[in-house]
């Protein structure tokens, strides 16, 4: 079946009962009415006129009023003179089977009861996909009636004796489904300041999402089950590039990828529950978006900041502070060193050294002057990773990653310069003292390969 958009398709005693002493009337699933598909304000308009046109009917007042087709706007309970009557469906399942249109709903006496907005969603969205709605900013999630698609009517207004509430100043609707793109949206994306008894568009769409990296079974799990979100009240700083910027929002990625945080992040967005691990409450299905992906680049919403992520990743993530500025991470360099087998093992050792910096140590770029601080030098400079430890140690394994301040480092010459480097290393009674030479540059994957003979002399 699909939705009926005439009147021809709807048959008085099958998809359509009419009550005429208590004045009400009800769309029934049969025939030719599913009632996911519906049955348009239109077809249904068209169908009174019909009958009424036949003496059957004309004893009654006309149950309805069309304003106008194209907007979806209808009156039920009035006639287009403006003359009360009373009319109305005869349950809410008809409200829920009518489609492409809103209503206002008037007792005999001409006071309006009830308004309901016709919303519908522009877009396309993914088979069985639930969407759901706020009628105000601090509502609690609700879903519509049927799955996919959105298009429904939604009592906006009720007077004393049908809700009591008047709820035409905001709507919001979502569209959160697990591996697909998220989309809110508000009537300002339509150009519409409100609701009313007339079609509300909300842009819904959803796509396959690509950066989704586990399914929800696993956010129980490591590292997934230490990943949270904190909201606050005031601003926290974060440190970026030296330099401390506001944030509200803060995400702990317990040193996950940033495909695992996003992951997380989209999860609990989609929770009908308290999803913020401070003092506050916030419920995670009506929650602003936090993350976006563009490419490879993660991009934060304003005010949102992720602690602890992967050094590998600095470089590939914006953060949008509470002033809505972005802000990007000083470029960190990374790579790995190599080591042959015979130099792996305790006892071991290694240590990546500047080649050639200044002799005076200010990063002025002035080098081959005599440095003292050079390798080979009394006083040769050990690097600093991007958190400023040495790069030192013992060979545990064939490779070691490592990681560079790029934009940040002079102490080997100006910063965001490439820096010339040695690595060396040793493991008594296996391997001979060897030295390869590098550059670290503005990449995340320098390859610096340390490969020593066999010692067959250590006693």
């Amino acid at each position: 079946m699909a939705k009926i958009t005439t009147r021809a398709e709807l048959n008085v005693g099958t998809e359509l009962l009419i009550d005429e002493p208590n004045r009400t009337y009800s769309l029934v699933e049969a025939g030719n009415l599913n009632a996911k598909d519906g049955c348009t304000w239109q077809a249904l308009y068209s169908k009174f006129v019909d009958l009424w046109a036949t003496a059957t009917y004309q004893d009654s007042p006309f149950p309805m009023n069309a304003l106008d087709a194209l907007s979806g706007q209808y009156q039920v309970g009035i006639d287009a003179g403006g003359n009360p009557n009373g009319w109305a469906p005869a349950n809410q399942a008809t409200k829920d089977r009518l489609r492409d249109g809103g209503a206002e709903y008037y007792d005999d006496a001409g006071t309006l009861l009830m308004v309901d907005a016709g919303v519908v969603g522009l877009g396309s969205v993914s088979a069985g996909a639930q969407l759901y709605y706020q009628r105000d900013a601090a509502d609690a999630p609700t879903n519509f009636v049927f799955d996919d698609q959105a298009n429904q009517c939604v009592q906006v207004y009720g007077d004393a004796a049908n809700g009591n509430f008047d709820k035409r100043a905001f709507f919001k609707a979502f569209c959160r489904e697990q591996g697909k793109k998220y989309s809110d949206s508000v009537l300002a994306d339509t150009g519409k300041t409100g609701t009313g008894a007339f079609i509300v568009n909300m842009l819904l769409s959803n796509e396959d999402d690509l950066k989704i990296s586990d399914l929800d079974a696993e956010m129980g799990n490591a590292p997934y089950d230490a990943i949270t979100v904190t909201y606050y009240g005031v601003d926290q700083n974060r440190l970026i590039g030296g330099v401390n910027y506001p944030f509200r929002v803060i995400i702990e990625g317990n040193n996950a990828t940033l495909e695992q945080i996003y992951t997380k992040v989209q999860y609990l967005l989609r929770q009908d529950s308290d999803i913020d691990s401070g003092a506050g409450s916030v419920n995670g299905k009506t929650a602003a978006l936090l993350l976006n992906f563009v490419g490879d680049e993660l991009q934060t919403t304003q005010g949102v900041y992720v602690d602890n992520i992967q050094s590998a990743d600095s470089n590939r993530i914006v953060f949008q502070d509470q002033n809505g500025v972005n802000r990007t991470n000083p470029f960190t360099a990374a790579g790995e060193m190599s080591f042959n087998a015979v130099m792996v093992g305790a006892g071991s050792s290694y240590r990546l050294m500047y080649a050639d910096i200044d002799a005076d140590g200010s990063g002025d770029g002035n080098t081959d002057d005599g440095d003292t601080d050079d390798y080979g030098q009394a006083d040769a400079v050990t690097v600093l990773d991007a958190t400023d430890a040495p790069i030192t140690g013992e060979i545990t394994a064939g490779t070691i990653p490592f990681t560079f301040d790029y934009d940040g480092d002079i102490a080997g010459g100006d910063a965001a310069t490439d820096k010339a480097v040695v690595l060396v290393g040793i493991r008594p009674n296996s391997s001979k003292f060897a030295v390869a030479t590098g550059v670290l540059t503005r990449s995340k994957a320098i390859k610096l390969a340390l490969v020593a003979e066999a010692d067959r002399a250590y006693i």
